[in-house]
């Protein structure tokens, strides 16, 4: 059980205004980066993404349970949102003429950076996608430690805070989460064929 997680939801459902303002605090910046792993959204929607996350965990803060760590709650709630955002994005497709007035002249003026090439972001692309797969396929506490240390580059003894545990104990938990991705990194690339690069170390 996560009991400082439960004492700051008991809190937030009491109305207290530290709570509140203690959870968002502690949540907007690392569920935005969690969201922005995830997708190849544009700031403003991301913000959109993490507000209602954010607002749909608060209107649902009687259901958590203290069986996951807050953060990982949340993450949960976001997923789902982002999947939303994905499946709608995909029903409104947006189409531009390439006949329309001036809009060759433009087509032909643009030229994107070596590392923005359609190919070389394509890879890109490729590659988080492959990686976020993997991530949550793990159990969350791997995948959230992998997370913090990795992409948040909190500390052990950061993440030992974040997930209720010892120094000792959050590193193991990270040896485990590690050698866990690296197996399930290395059936992927057996599956598809291909050799793929970027397990953590």
């Amino acid at each position: 059980m996560y009991e400082a997680d439960l004492k700051l939801v008991a809190r937030m459902l009491a109305g207290e205004q530290r709570a509140f303002d203690a959870f968002f605090a502690a949540s907007a910046q690392r569920l935005a980066a969690f969201a922005a792993r995830r997708s190849g959204l544009d700031s403003a929607s991301l913000e959109d993404v993490v507000q209602i996350t954010l607002i749909k965990a608060v209107r649902h803060l009687d259901s958590y349970r203290g069986e996951a760590a807050l953060f990982t709650w949340l993450c949960e709630i976001c997923r789902h949102e982002l999947a939303d955002v994905t499946r709608k994005s995909a029903r409104r497709p947006v189409h531009l003429s390439l006949f329309a007035p001036g809009t060759r002249a433009t087509v032909a003026d643009l030229h994107a950076p070596g590392h923005l090439e359609p190919a070389v972001r394509v890879e890109s692309a490729q590659h988080r996608a492959a990686v976020i797969r993997v991530l949550d396929a793990l159990p969350p506490t791997y995948a959230q430690a992998l997370e913090a240390k990795y992409a948040d580059g909190l500390s052990v003894e950061a993440i030992a805070r974040l997930l209720g545990l010892t120094n000792i104990a959050t590193q193991s938990l990270l040896a485990r989460a590690r050698q866990a991705f690296r197996e399930k990194w290395t059936q992927g690339a057996n599956d598809s064929g291909v050799l793929t690069r970027g397990t953590p170390r």
